[in-house]
């Protein structure tokens, strides 16, 4: 797409609740208190009654928490955790946590038997985006499945986190496995609502920098025109179309022939409003395709890439004006002032260098084959194929730690392997026990300790 071209960067989706109905048959707000309300013999009434009486679900669910509260401490025990029981608990934490274990129990733990079968192929396609970052508003888990090396960021830790980085899903509205932030009631969106601004700062440059998917809210979604009301008045461009923002909305009468409109007025309130494109469809396949990261972004690791931006942005913020580490600051200076110098600083080094290259994939299959003893290539490769049968691991269908394929003309190819796939053929030789974990892209050996320093300064 043009947007992504022209902003050289991966797209921020903001997930909704109709992405969790779809993928996993979540409840909707409405069918989820409908569904808690039959389970509690306390509740005198439907859920209809009570949106009858009281108008907004906001003022259900903080009419609903008494409820809640005596049956926990009655008959209805059993259904709570213990730690519920303490006397600093809130009163409304035991509807919240209800609530998500309501969702818990509910909701498949995976994609296995989902129809029909499109769907699973939109989920693989939605996978292939590889977002900057996810923001949603859901309570379950459907994004941390969807994207599994992805950080969970939970409510209040969203603002109090010390910088946003790549590879996150920001919660703003509570989890599952953290009920005590479960936005619910009346009173928890009003919290929500002071706090919103403070949210809004955090996301403005994600969505003013980032192509933005939002996918699975309807047209004029509260929780979504809540967060675009303080981008637009940072914008100040009433009614001009923000060329970035895409706004997919669901249309089970779309056909091949239909022309619905290429963008949507939203009413802010307050006599605001805000353009967006939008992309009307049932079939969502070819909306991800269009967002799709190029071939080699789907080799990065997010975790790793999360991992060295928080390690930099420590080592600027804090170690290096506190002189808590020793700086040679020409040096740095010198670096910063080239595109090439300061990743080999960081210690990254490109596979154009054709001394990396060579030092990382140094093998071809004779020549894997003549260190484990053979005389030809060809048993080396019955023992790679040895290995396809028992674990299923094509390891030449990709480039990764064990081998990389490299071009040669226009038509010919050539494969070249490391040290580590000649010692895991070792293995096989002398049968011995081994495991295939696919590394996707060209392996690091300081993954474990840069992750392990991205949990620690978050």
């Amino acid at each position: 797409m043009r947007c992504i071209s022209d902003l050289g960067c991966q797209p921020v989706i903001f997930a909704g609740a109709g992405l969790s109905k779809r993928y996993l048959g979540a409840p909707s707000w409405i069918e989820l208190l409908d569904s808690i309300c039959k389970l509690n013999p306390e509740i005198e009434h439907s859920l209809a009654y009570y949106r009858q009486k009281y108008g907004s679900l906001l003022d259900v669910g903080e009419e609903l928490i008494p409820a809640f509260h005596s049956w926990a401490w009655a008959e209805g025990r059993a259904n709570f955790d213990d730690a519920l029981f303490d006397p600093v608990t809130r009163q409304c934490d035991f509807l919240k946590f209800f609530v998500a274990k309501f969702l818990i129990d509910a909701l498949p733990e995976g994609f296995e038997g989902l129809q029909p079968i499109d769907l699973v192929d939109e989920i693989d396609l939605l996978k292939c985006i590889r977002p900057h970052s996810v923001v949603t508003t859901n309570y379950d888990t459907l994004c941390e499945k969807i994207f599994p090396d992805y950080k969970r960021i939970v409510g209040q830790k969203i603002i109090r986190s010390q910088g946003l980085s790549v590879g996150e899903i920001f919660k703003i509205h509570g989890c599952v496995s953290a009920p005590q932030e479960i936005v619910l009631t009346r009173s928890d969106y009003e919290s929500w609502s002071n706090r919103k601004k403070y949210l809004s700062a955090k996301l403005l440059t994600y969505l003013l920098e980032h192509p933005v998917l939002i996918i699975g809210y309807g047209a004029q979604d509260p929780n979504v025109l809540a967060i675009l009301r303080d981008i637009d008045e940072i914008l100040s461009s009433p009614g001009s179309l923000v060329s970035n923002i895409y706004y997919v909305i669901y249309d089970s009468q779309i056909s091949d022939v239909s022309e619905p409109p290429s963008d949507m007025l939203l009413d802010l309130g307050e006599g605001a409003s805000m353009r967006v494109n939008a992309l009307h469809a049932c079939d969502f396949k070819w909306i991800y395709q269009a967002f799709a990261a190029n071939a080699s972004l789907e080799n990065v690791n997010p975790k790793i890439l999360r991992a060295l931006m928080s390690r930099t942005y420590n080592l600027i913020r804090h170690d290096i004006p506190r002189m808590r580490v020793q700086v040679d600051f020409a040096t740095l200076e010198q670096a910063v002032s080239s595109d090439d110098t300061l990743p080999k600083l960081l210690g990254i080094t490109g596979l154009g260098d054709p001394d990396m290259f060579n030092a990382v994939y140094p093998y071809s299959l004779t020549a894997v084959a003549k260190k484990l003893g053979y005389g030809h290539w060809n048993p080396a490769n019955q023992l790679y194929n040895q290995i396809v049968r028992e674990k299923g691991a094509e390891i030449k269908a990709s480039d990764n730690q064990y081998h990389i394929k490299v071009k040669a003309g226009d038509k010919g190819e050539f494969h070249k392997y490391s040290e580590a796939f000649v010692e895991l053929l070792r293995k096989v030789k002398n049968k011995e026990d081994y495991d295939v974990v696919l590394n996707q892209g060209v392996a690091s050996s300081n993954e474990t300790e840069l992750t392990e320093a991205a949990e620690r300064d978050h």
